[in-house]
């Protein structure tokens, strides 16, 4: 092994396990929220009560810290007892009265009010009209709603609204009330029975539109618009049931009890709130007739959702897989040119970003979640399961993609979690793959000469490495142009400089470099 790889993987090996920051407490988790808020027209201020169930991991915890930010907190309970409480801006700390035991479950109760700085937003929508809507991702849950505001923690949510009667309330899971009370206000249940990260909490209050239909194996399919809009919600929303039909096929059966989507006054084009997915109202009333992101939302119930990543430094795990599975789906429909073509353009976008070329996809020096909402872990990201669905075969590499979600399915998982499934499922040791193409800067940029012996009847092809983010380990194959026949050969490329004598009866009229597409690089071919 050259010097230069061997001095990259000294260095991976003694980089810290993970740049996420957040402070974890591993001795307590979250195992539901039972969260009742009280809505109003005449202020953007909130009264809430969150009942959170917490389980000890641990024996003889006594205390915790939760998330939460900036709003006045009426009071405070464990067990039913009141307890004094610490808060800053963004926590709230406190103790349990007593000890608790390992697997006892902990009932908080914090009783709040106040208007929310983020997370929920509470305004207009483009018509006038008055709209409640979360947009939690990464971390801003906790502006209303005293949680774990990190993938690593997951719980059920039972969500209760009183609002005036004239609002229709989408949520998480099953409608399980609606009740209108005493004093005209309307009483709304949901009900999500599976484990979700608090970024994919939803709540969606406005004057809707609502349309439903069946999808695969009657999971139910709604689609939540503002009224002007509906006709431009049917066309948006159309390929909802075909993607969930074949996420189900190839992954596993559809994780959540409905699915809803839901135009909104959020800031994402697309967020994939489990069972609750938000698009922007602009998105939705566009005069285009592009249906994205719609698929590659819906692949997130899936990915992101159901299999969360255990902290952020592998968000590849849900954006790449969600944007690799919306590149399948239109493969699926239109075929292997439709795949070719999306790979292609991620390629491109990869190429016109420079941090894609400084920075790896599990990055240590970058531990702010809205600063990788990048092409690394979107596109990067689905190159590296292209790449490895054309170096496994479909056989391995759909095997191993559903190994991996089943083992993980409603919990949490990291990047080696995933390369033990591909591993599990092929038989292939993976290590140097998932090293130089999560870790490592960059992609291979290959500068090729060639030329034709005539006197041994061979090409002598010569292949360099050109970039300077470190060497990579792949299998190159060349595509020989020999009059009315094709040659198709493969070379393993590893050092810096290769020189190739291949053996042919007649001159190539051309070389293609990776004619079928399964390689992140960029190639220059020249003929001496």
């Amino acid at each position: 092994m050259p010097l230069i790889i061997a001095a990259f993987w000294i260095l991976i090996l003694n980089l810290p396990a993970r740049a996420d920051t957040y402070l974890r407490q591993p001795e307590v988790d979250i195992v539901h929220y039972d969260i009742s808020i009280e809505l109003t027209d005449e202020s953007d201020s909130i009264s809430a009560t969150a009942r959170i169930h917490v389980r000890m991991r641990a024996a003889g915890v006594s205390g915790m810290r939760i998330d939460f930010g900036r709003m006045t907190i009426d009071a405070l309970q464990v067990q039913g007892i009141r307890r004094r409480f610490r808060s800053g801006d963004d926590y709230l700390s406190f103790d349990f009265g007593r000890k608790f035991a390992r697997d006892e479950i902990a009932i908080v109760e914090v009783r709040y009010h106040g208007k929310p700085e983020k997370g929920l937003l509470i305004g207009r929508n483009r018509y006038g009209q008055r709209v409640f809507f979360t947009e939690n991702w990464p971390d801003r849950a906790h502006y209303w709603l005293p949680s774990m505001d990190h993938p690593s923690d997951k719980a059920t949510v039972q969500m209760t609204v009183t609002a005036p009667q004239k609002y229709d309330v989408v949520s998480n899971g099953s409608l399980v009330r609606t009740e209108i009370q005493g004093d005209g206000r309307k009483l709304t249940q949901w009900i999500e029975r599976k484990a979700i990260p608090t970024y994919c909490i939803a709540l969606g209050v406005a004057e809707f539109s609502i349309a439903r239909q069946m999808g695969t194996g009657a999971i139910p399919i709604e689609w939540y618009s503002f009224p002007q809009d509906s006709e431009y919600a049917a066309r948006k929303f159309s390929p909802s049931a075909a993607a969930l039909a074949y996420f189900s096929s190839m992954i596993a059966p559809y994780p959540y009890e409905k699915l809803a989507q839901v135009q909104a006054t959020v800031a994402f084009e697309g967020m994939e709130n489990s069972s609750a997915i938000f698009y922007s109202e602009s998105s939705v009333r566009e005069e285009s007739a592009s249906v994205d992101p719609v698929p590659h939302e819906i692949a997130h119930q899936w990915f992101g959702n159901s299999v969360t990543p255990d902290d952020w430094d592998h968000l590849w795990l849900s954006e790449g897989f969600a944007t690799y599975f919306e590149a399948l789906f239109y493969e699926y429909l239109h075929g292997k040119e439709s795949l070719t073509r999306r790979m292609s353009e991620y390629a491109k976008k990869l190429e016109e970003d420079i941090l894609a070329r400084l920075a790896p996809i599990i990055d240590p020096g970058q531990p702010d979640p809205m600063k990788k909402l990048n092409s690394l872990n979107y596109e990067k990201g689905a190159w590296v399961l292209h790449m490895l669905r054309g170096m496994l075969g479909d056989v391995a590499f759909f095997d191993g993609i559903r190994q991996y979600y089943r083992s993980h399915q409603g919990g949490n998982a990291t990047s080696d979690d995933f390369r033990k499934a591909m591993e599990s499922a092929s038989g292939t040791t993976l290590n140097t793959f998932f090293n130089q193409w999560l870790y490592q800067a960059g992609w291979p940029e290959y500068r090729i000469l060639w030329r034709w012996n005539e006197t041994d009847h061979e090409v002598e092809l010569s292949v360099c490495q050109a970039q300077d983010t470190g060497l990579f380990d792949t299998v190159l194959e060349i595509l020989f142009e020999v009059g009315d026949r094709r040659e198709y050969r493969k070379f393993r490329i590893s050092e810096k400089t290769h020189l190739f004598r291949i053996p042919m009866n007649h001159e190539p009229m051309s070389i293609r470099v990776d004619p079928d597409g399964w390689l992140l690089k960029t190639a220059s071919v020249e003929q001496n």
